[in-house]
């Protein structure tokens, strides 16, 4: 069984327009990655925009993801869907075109109970040709994927770990102490701001959004995290803390987490700016300062890039 650990980026899904995926770009994003130390690659998230894609682009990001990383670094679909049967055709998909997991947080749009919940995710991981990978994701699905579910779902062999991004660092830490087992059952921390907090607790990694631009920023930090060596993470959330607002919010401090992002890697030359609906075109005075603050964010970053 694959063993999950470090930064696995959610990678931003790269379009022409949003009915065509870029190719080309998907061809330049996941050396960026790769090259900036990533444990694995994490497609279909929610900065990847999985919900908003039609099937298409989301088989065809899968297939061509696959063929580029070519076995590099494990490759983990994000399969979330409001409609069972075609969760599963995606995990089939993914494991046909060569990933090594799938990540799946609650169905959307009806209320589920958590008997519901507990129900929908045994039959999935029963009927997954690969592992599953819980996602607690409640701002956007409305449900929270509590511990007593936990306690249930963790004991299937099919499910091998979960991301959080409830941001709720108190359940995190529960998470970790009662359910973590190197090898068998990992935890991902999903706020990347909070990787260093995560690591300390106990987390196996996180999965980080800022990696799309900035990949040895977030590898390093796993890394000294890991290795205790506390007096170097300042400089490191310094760089984060700019990306978050320069980059994620606009000029009125809104969160546009994924256009800011997408303007981001455009400028760097990674991808198009292209963000499917309902995701509008930042602003002339967020893209001005993104602008600014993307060549310092380069150079900042670069200092801590391995010496070639």
């Amino acid at each position: 069984m694959t063993v999950f650990s470090g930064v696995i980026p959610p990678m931003v899904t790269p379009l022409l327009s949003h009915e065509q995926l870029d190719v080309e770009s998907v061809d330049r994003l996941i050396p960026h990655l790769i090259d900036g130390g990533v444990s694995g690659i994490f497609l279909l998230g929610t900065t990847g925009e999985g919900p908003s894609l039609s099937y298409q682009i989301r088989y065809e990001m899968v297939e061509r993801s696959c063929e580029v990383t070519a076995g590099k670094v494990p490759v983990l679909v994000g399969i979330t869907d409001s409609c069972y049967s075609e969760s599963l055709a995606l995990a089939e998909h993914a494991q046909n075109s060569g990933a090594d997991a799938v990540v799946a947080a609650a169905p959307f749009y009806f209320q589920a109970s958590a008997a519901d919940l507990k129900s929908w995710f045994l039959r999935l991981a029963d009927e997954s040709p690969l592992p599953v990978m819980l996602y607690n994701m409640p701002s956007c699905v409305r449900a929270t994927l509590d511990p007593d579910l936990l306690a249930v779902l963790a004991e299937h062999e099919n499910i091998v770990g979960i991301k959080d991004s409830s941001g709720d660092l108190r359940y995190f830490e529960q998470i970790c102490s009662s359910f973590r087992r190197p090898g068998r059952f990992c935890v991902f921390m999903g706020p990347e701001e909070r990787l260093a907090d995560a690591v300390a607790i106990g987390a196996d990694g996180g999965v980080c959004g800022g990696a799309n631009l900035l990949p040895h920023v977030y590898t390093t930090l796993y890394r000294v995290a890991l290795d205790g060596r506390t007096d170097e993470i300042p400089a490191l959330h310094h760089v984060i803390d700019s990306l978050f607002s320069e980059v994620y919010r606009d000029e009125t401090r809104t969160m546009k987490l994924i256009p800011g992002l997408k303007y981001a890697l455009s400028l760097a030359g990674l991808c198009s700016d292209v963000a499917a609906p309902p995701f509008r075109p930042i602003s002339d005075l967020h893209a001005e300062r993104i602008s600014r603050a993307v060549p310092l964010l380069l150079s900042a970053a670069s200092r801590f890039a391995p010496v070639a």
